[in-house]
């Protein structure tokens, strides 16, 4: 004996569908976060000369009797990190990523945000060094995040995200 089946659901209780512009700009800002953290490692955190540079910069700068530390050290210290840097920042912006395929508009716009962050440092860094080769890897996370940004807004993306945001807005209104 087979049970019928349950009654439909009211519309305002429905499941949202997802449109495919969402997913896009999911799977955009993960290309963004791979390029983003594997351009720092080959860029900076596997650059030894440019770490050693960087912290005799620093150690320079240092009052004299306050050199307390080696350069390798420093540099071994540096690595660490900004290896740990890295991986929390990609937590974060994969968190946020998850937050805005669910329906958040706050990281929605948080992910609009820091695109337009990298936008303008990549204007900035292209006007004042040129094309080097070492932005090619800024140049690839900006076409990402600008792709994802686009598929954000888009009218059926922009209609998911005011979805969701009124059936939560329901939901606290209930007793």
């Amino acid at each position: 004996m087979s049970m019928p089946p349950p009654p439909p659901l009211p519309p305002s209780e429905a499941p949202i569908v997802r449109p495919k512009a969402v997913d896009s700009a999911f799977h955009a800002v993960l290309a963004t976060i791979a390029i983003s953290a594997l351009g720092t490692v080959f860029t900076v955190l596997l650059d030894k000369a440019q770490l050693t540079a960087m912290v005799n910069d620093m150690m320079a700068d240092l009052p004299q009797g306050q050199e307390g530390m080696s350069v390798s050290s420093t540099v071994g210290a540096f690595q660490v990190i900004l290896g740990f840097s890295i991986a929390i920042f990609a937590g974060l912006m994969l968190l946020f990523a998850i937050k805005m395929r669910a329906g958040r508009n706050w990281a929605r716009i948080l992910l609009t945000v820091y695109t337009g962050v990298g936008v303008w440092g990549f204007l900035t860094a292209i006007a004042s060094v040129g094309a080097e080769l070492g932005l090619m890897w800024s140049l690839a996370e900006v076409a990402f995040g600008v792709t994802a940004v686009v598929y954000m807004f888009r009218p059926e993306s922009t209609r998911y995200f005011g979805e969701h945001k009124q059936r939560r807005l329901r939901a606290r209104q209930r007793p």
